[in-house]
C-alpha cells in the first residue's frame, strides 16, 4: 500500500513539474492576476491529486488539466463576480480612466479582436483560446473540452467564423461612425436617429 502511494506521489510530482508553467500561463492569459492564478493552479493540481486514479496517461494529461483549470477558473470568476456585486453595493464606482489602458490596447486591431472575443459565448472563447493561446491540436482541444476530435474541430471552425463576423461588423460600424463624424459636425446624438 505504501509503495502504491509513493508511486502515485512520484507520478504527481512529475506531472506538477512538467505542467505547472502551462497551467499557470493558461490562467494568466485569461486575465487573472498572478496571485489568483497561483491559487487556480494549486486548486487544479489538487483536483489532479484527488482524481489521480481517473487521470489519463501522461501523454494526454495536459489537455485533461486544461479542462480542469477551465472549470476551476469558471468557479473563480463566479466567486469574483459575487464579490464585485457586493463591493459595488458598498462603494460608488469610480469613473474609468482611459489613460490606464494598456499601450497594447491602443492598436485598433487588438482592441477589435478583444472586444469581439468578449461578445462571443464562453464556449466559443474557450475553444479559440485553447487553439490560439495554448496551441492545442483538435485532439488536445477535444480532451480539454471532453468531446470528440470531430466535435472539437467543428466547434473551433464555428467559433472562428463567429469571431470573424463580429470583427467584420465592428469594423463596419467603426468606419460608418468615422464617416458620419467627418460629414456631420452638428453633435447629433446617435441614439435619436
Amino acid at each position: 500500500m505504501s509503495e502504491d502511494r509513493s508511486d502515485a506521489e512520484a507520478r504527481f510530482r512529475r506531472a506538477y513539474l512538467e505542467h505547472y508553467r502551462a497551467i499557470l500561463a493558461y490562467a494568466l492569459r485569461r486575465g487573472v492576476d498572478h496571485a489568483s492564478a497561483e491559487e487556480i493552479v494549486a486548486e487544479t493540481f489538487a483536483v489532479l491529486w484527488r482524481r489521480r486514479d481517473d487521470a489519463p496517461d501522461p501523454d494526454a494529461l495536459l489537455p485533461w488539466l486544461y479542462g480542469v483549470v477551465a472549470r476551476v477558473l469558471a468557479n473563480h470568476r463566479r466567486r469574483a463576480a459575487r464579490r464585485e456585486r457586493l463591493s459595488s453595493r458598498l462603494q460608488t464606482l469610480m469613473p474609468e480612466h482611459p489613460e490606464t489602458e494598456s499601450v497594447a490596447f491602443d492598436r485598433l486591431e487588438v482592441r477589435t479582436v478583444i472586444d469581439a472575443l468578449q461578445q462571443l459565448s464562453a464556449g466559443d472563447r474557450e475553444v479559440l483560446l485553447l487553439a490560439a493561446w495554448e496551441g492545442l491540436s483538435h485532439r488536445e482541444i477535444a480532451a480539454a473540452l471532453g468531446c470528440s476530435d470531430n466535435a472539437a474541430a467543428i466547434r473551433l471552425h464555428r467559433a472562428r467564423n463567429r469571431l470573424t463576423e463580429v470583427c467584420r461588423k465592428k469594423n463596419t460600424r467603426t468606419r460608418h461612425k468615422e464617416a458620419e463624424g467627418s460629414s456631420d459636425h452638428c453633435g447629433h446624438d446617435e441614439g435619436i436617429r
